[in-house]
């Protein structure tokens, strides 16, 4: 073969895997969604605790799991769906992956992986002004298929935002300062391999007999630093809360042989790290407050 034309072909080869890595990096960096849900006080909150997931989650054994959970999102306007296609209506196809069930007024922790973009950011690979984002949790009782994202957003914590139909629960960031990937623990002081955690409450006025629906928005602009002017990149997970009276959360949370041995823990089990650890110290005086829960072993 003619020596020209073998560097022609080699210097092909090399452009084609450059612009491959490229929209690798622009089209995959973000994958992240709700891994799973559970409840971080109530009846719920057991040594083994009952897990819920989101709409029509396929598992992480699926090989489809990247291109079914991920959702993109890169356009804050009314034209852009909330949820991602087949997940805009609450719906579970997989009965081994179900609905969280909740009480009004738990707290709820979600699981979700960093992959990368946390140790990424630590190590510098994502640039000095690197920032592996926030996220916003809102919620609602009347889901509606054709739900916008600009609508959501304007949504507040007081209920009286937008169109008053949802409410803003919490803010966290995606970097719970414990969390990172199994293998990168040398990225920072104080991480542990394994998923991160973020929390929200469920509302104390939440209609016991009908699902909350959940909107988890990661807003993932700033992955490599500031942005262009109008760029935006934010990605999305939908899910619904089954809302149960307390009574019927104790039925449910020992039955089943599986469950036969299932203890209520105390409120103060639960983890207090990170910069989540707020809605812990907050959590835990609101039922010292309440009497839910007397002679709390911790004090703040």
């Amino acid at each position: 073969m003619d020596s020209t034309l073998k560097v022609s072909r080699l210097l092909g080869l090399h452009y084609i895997l450059l612009i491959l890595g490229v929209l690798t990096r622009a089209g995959v960096d973000g994958h992240s969604w709700v891994d799973e849900l559970t409840c971080a006080s109530g009846p719920f909150f057991t040594n083994t605790p009952v897990k819920g997931y989101i709409r029509n989650f396929v598992g992480r054994e699926s090989t489809q799991i990247d291109t079914e959970t991920t959702f993109r999102i890169l356009d804050l306007s009314s034209n852009q769906p909330v949820c991602p296609p087949g997940r805009t209506s609450p719906g579970q196809n997989e009965p081994s992956f179900p609905k969280l069930m909740a009480t009004p007024g738990d707290l709820i922790k979600a699981s979700y992986l960093e992959n990368g973009h946390i140790w990424q950011t630590l190590a510098g690979v994502n640039g000095p002004q690197a920032n592996p984002g926030t996220i916003y949790w809102y919620g609602t009782q009347t889901p509606k298929a054709d739900r916008d994202i600009a609508s959501v957003l304007k949504w507040t914590r007081d209920g009286k935002g937008g169109d008053g139909e949802g409410v803003l629960l919490e803010v966290t960031p995606f970097d719970d300062r414990v969390c990172i990937e199994t293998g990168h623990e040398n990225a920072g002081e104080g991480r542990v391999g394994g998923p991160c955690h973020s929390y929200f409450r469920l509302p104390k006025n939440a209609e016991v007999g009908k699902d909350f629906t959940v909107y988890w928005l990661w807003d993932y602009t700033e992955h490599f630093g500031p942005p262009k002017p109008g760029y935006i990149e934010w990605y999305s997970s939908c899910m619904d809360i089954t809302v149960v009276d307390k009574q019927t959360a104790r039925d449910k949370a020992k039955s089943g042989k599986e469950r036969r041995d299932a203890q209520l823990l105390p409120a103060d089990s639960a983890p207090v790290k990170g910069l989540n650890r707020h809605l812990r110290r907050r959590q835990l005086y609101n039922e010292r407050q309440t009497g839910d829960k007397k002679g709390s072993l911790v004090s703040w």
